[in-house]
C-alpha cells in the first residue's frame, strides 16, 4: 500500500516507528510541525489537515518541493538515469544548484537508493562524500511517489533552523522532533547531513527552544538516544522508552537499541 510512507529513507528516519509515534501524539487542534524532516515518515503515517516541513539540508527541501509539483517530471529523469558506478560518479559530482527542480530532485532520490547504505553526507564545503553501494533495486515506487506528492500538496516546505518552527509555532500545534541523536558511540554517531555538524551546543539549543514554545502551550515530542546526556539537556520532559533497531550500525548484535520518547503532555 503506497499511502502513508515516504519515498526516500533517510538515516535515523523513523519509517519502522512512524504508526507507533502517531499513537502517541497528542490530540492537537493546530498545525503540525516537523523541523528535522529527514524522510518525514510520520508526516506521511499522519496525514494532518495543515502542517509545515521543514530541514536545515537545502536538497532534501528542494527534493520535496519538486515531488509536490511534479512527480512525473522527477520520475522522467529517473527513469534515465543507470545503475552504474560511473553514472553514480557523475551524479554525484554534479553541482545541484546548475540543475533544474525534477533534475535536482532525481538527483537526491538517486544518491540515495544507491550510495552505500542510503547515507546523505557531506563535507564542510557541502559536497556529497558517500561511496557507491551496488545496490540492485528500484529508485522509487510509482504508486508511493504519486501518494507523497499527494500528501504534500499545500504543505509549507522549507529551509531553515529548528528554531524558526519552534518560535512560530502557536497553542494548540504540535511539533515532532527527530534531530541528530546525541552520541551512543559507533556508526548510531552520524550527524553529517549538512556542512555544519550537530553538537551537544545544539541540543542545549534546541532543549531551550522546546522549553520556551512548551511554556506558550505548544504541544512538542522529540526522539532521540537514551543517553544520561539526553536525559540532563532534556530533564524538562516526560521521558518514555522505546525499542528500536540500528540498521545503519555494521554489527548485528549492535543493532537492537532503545530510543527515548520525550514529550511535554
Amino acid at each position: 500500500m503506497a499511502e502513508g510512507r515516504s519515498f526516500i529513507k533517510w538515516a535515523g528516519g523513523k519509517t519502522r516507528y512512524a504508526a507507533q509515534l502517531v499513537a502517541m501524539a497528542p490530540p492537537f487542534t493546530g498545525c503540525y510541525w516537523e523541523p528535522f524532516m529527514g524522510s518525514a515518515a510520520v508526516f506521511f503515517e499522519l496525514r494532518p489537515a495543515k502542517a509545515v516541513l521543514s530541514d536545515a539540508n537545502p536538497e532534501l527541501v528542494a527534493c520535496f518541493r519538486a515531488v509536490a509539483a511534479d512527480p512525473e517530471a522527477v520520475m522522467a529523469h529517473l527513469d534515465a538515469l543507470p545503475n552504474t558506478p560511473a553514472q553514480f560518479a557523475a551524479v554525484r559530482a554534479q553541482d545541484p544548484a546548475s540543475l533544474g527542480a525534477a533534475a535536482r530532485a532525481a538527483r537526491v532520490i538517486y544518491l540515495n537508493k544507491t550510495a552505500f547504505r542510503g547515507l546523505w553526507r557531506v563535507n564542510r564545503r557541502g559536497g556529497f562524500n558517500v561511496p557507491y553501494g551496488a545496490y540492485d533495486r528500484p529508485y522509487y515506487n510509482r504508486d508511493t511517489l504519486l501518494a507523497a506528492a499527494k500528501a504534500l500538496a499545500g504543505v509549507d516546505i522549507r529551509v531553515c533552523d529548528f528554531a524558526d518552527p519552534l518560535r512560530e509555532a502557536a497553542v494548540g500545534d504540535w511539533v515532532f522532533l527527530d534531530p541528530p541523536y546525541l552520541p551512543e558511540g559507533g556508526f548510531a554517531d552520524f550527524k553529517r547531513y549538512t556542512p555544519g555538524q550537530f553538537h551537544d551546543a545544539d541540543h542545549e539549543r534546541l532543549a531551550a527552544a522546546m522549553r520556551d514554545a512548551s511554556s506558550r502551550g505548544v504541544l512538542l515530542t522529540m526522539t532521540n538516544s537514551d543517553t544520561d546526556a539526553t536525559r540532563r539537556i532534556y530533564h524538562d520532559f516526560r521521558a518514555t522508552r522505546m525499542a528500536t533497531r540500528r540498521d545503519i550500525n555494521l554489527r548485528a548484535a549492535a543493532r537492537t537499541s532503545s530510543d527515548l520518547v520525550l514529550t511535554n503532555y
